[in-house]
């Protein structure tokens, strides 16, 4: 199952198991390849004047374990999957293996470096784009407090100062590249794009799994730090960009370090983490056929959790409803802790109850959120409400909230946006990158419009 990227997997992630088969024709086996050998064939390919296709290995789509994936910009995602030698399949979806769309194969010249890749669709006539490199790509490291973070600096292949966008992570451990499929579009307007990787993650000290919120904010502020010192990048033209939780990361960073020229924050909440978390358990559950009885029992078990976490009252009444669904169920996961001082409670209090209001109200830095018409873990208009009303009370001038239609948390076009469909989707929604780039032009002097 896809994990979305809120503070934790989902109750509804681990009651409900892992990722549902997709019935299809059988395709080629898929070869093992290891990911040195994968990472040989990342980079841009340019299919026509301004036309290109931006090939990562990304975890997103396989639970983790990263693979070679297509990001077309006319927005199609899909994986690739080895055959032999140079050759790979596509499946129908993003990450569907069970049956052949497209056939790829990559050419190479006479000292064996990769030249370009034709991509054969069905009955449709075989395309060639050829490899092109029209980035610079510079790994670096930057002091954190105490730790060091690793991380990658993408820019223009033109020289002169850029504006950049920092990604920003959303759960889970991270790395440098996760976020580039969101944003590495812009580097052809003329932004850098900066990624790094979590603390704790690669090539980073540091453990995630035991940070706050303000801890990850104070690694956002230390990239920031950082991109300044540099002479190819404008430090007044500097924002952010991330997903999911860096909707409650991204603000803290901001009113910490208020020279950020601004804020784009894709399906970020509004409301309290352990509220999304509620939200995103209902909505799977009932997408699983659960019965409706029992999520309510569970939901209210999460409610209950959560009361104690907060006020350390009502403990007798939390393992009361926990060993009734426990006797129907089977035993509970360590999500639904049955001693009051296991650390679960503690990671409760230190990011589940967290109200990212009173941030949001003292937030000056231009901002534009959006969110998914379909997301079924940060509910649209609860949320976009939730921001409109803090960043209304605190003043900001300067914001602007989109609910993109059909998109679901990872502004894929979606159907239900439920986690199971998301192997079976096929592209982002077209509204992501226009919106984007309609925005950043109007917010950022060095931003190059392409046609």
């Amino acid at each position: 199952m896809t994990k979305r990227k809120n503070v934790a997997p989902s109750v509804a992630a681990v009651l409900l198991g892992g990722m549902v088969a997709v019935s299809a024709p059988q395709a080629p086996a898929v070869r093992s390849m290891d990911e040195k050998l994968l990472r040989e064939y990342a980079g841009v390919y340019q299919w026509q004047k301004d036309a290109f296709l931006y090939l990562q290995l990304w975890g997103e789509l396989s639970d983790g374990k990263n693979q070679l994936v297509a990001f077309d910009e006319s927005g199609d995602v899909r994986t690739l999957y080895p055959i032999d030698g140079g050759r790979f399949f596509a499946g129908p979806g993003a990450a569907v293996p069970a049956s052949i769309e497209s056939q790829i194969e990559f050419q190479r010249d006479g000292s064996g470096k990769i030249t370009s890749l034709t991509w054969k669709r069905a009955a449709a006539n075989p395309r060639t784009a050829r490899r092109v490199e029209i980035e610079r790509r510079e790994d670096v490291r930057f002091p954190s407090g105490g730790l060091q973070l690793a991380g990658r600096l993408i820019s223009p292949a033109t020289g002169g100062k850029h504006p950049a966008i920092i990604l920003v992570h959303g759960s889970g451990p991270q790395n440098r590249e996760f976020m580039l499929p969101f944003a590495r579009f812009l580097i052809r307007h003329g932004l850098a794009v900066f990624g790094y990787d979590k603390r704790g993650v690669e090539g980073s000290t540091g453990d995630w799994k035991t940070a706050s919120f303000e801890d990850l904010a104070g690694d956002v502020v230390a990239a920031f730090e950082y991109l300044k010192t540099r002479s190819d990048i404008d430090r007044s033209q500097i924002g952010l960009l991330g997903i999911s939780q860096a909707g409650w990361i991204m603000p803290l960073a901001a009113v910490r370090a208020r020279d950020l020229a601004f804020l784009i924050s894709i399906s970020g909440a509004g409301v309290p983490a352990a509220e999304t978390t509620i939200d995103h358990a209902q909505r799977e559950m009932a997408a699983s056929a659960m019965k409706t009885q029992t999520i309510a029992e569970i939901i209210e078990l999460l409610r209950l959790q959560y009361d104690f976490a907060r006020t350390g009252q009502g403990w007798d009444k939390y393992t009361a409803a926990r060993e009734k669904l426990a006797a129907r169920m089977g035993p509970p996961p360590d999500t639904f802790p049955g001693s009051p001082d296991h650390p679960q409670f503690q990671v409760i209090r230190r990011l589940y109850l967290y109200d990212p209001a009173p941030t949001l109200r003292q937030l000056r830095t231009p901002v534009l959120a959006l969110f998914g018409e379909l997301d079924n873990n940060i509910l649209p208009n609860k949320n976009r409400d939730a921001w409109e009303a803090a960043l209304k009370a605190g003043g900001n001038p300067d914001y602007t909230l989109r609910i993109l239609g059909a998109a679901n948390h990872e502004m894929f076009e979606a159907k239900v946006g439920n986690n199971k469909e998301m192997v079976s989707l096929q592209r982002f929604v077209p509204a992501y990158a226009a919106t984007v780039e309609d925005w950043l032009g109007k917010h950022i002097s060095g931003f190059r419009a392409v046609p």
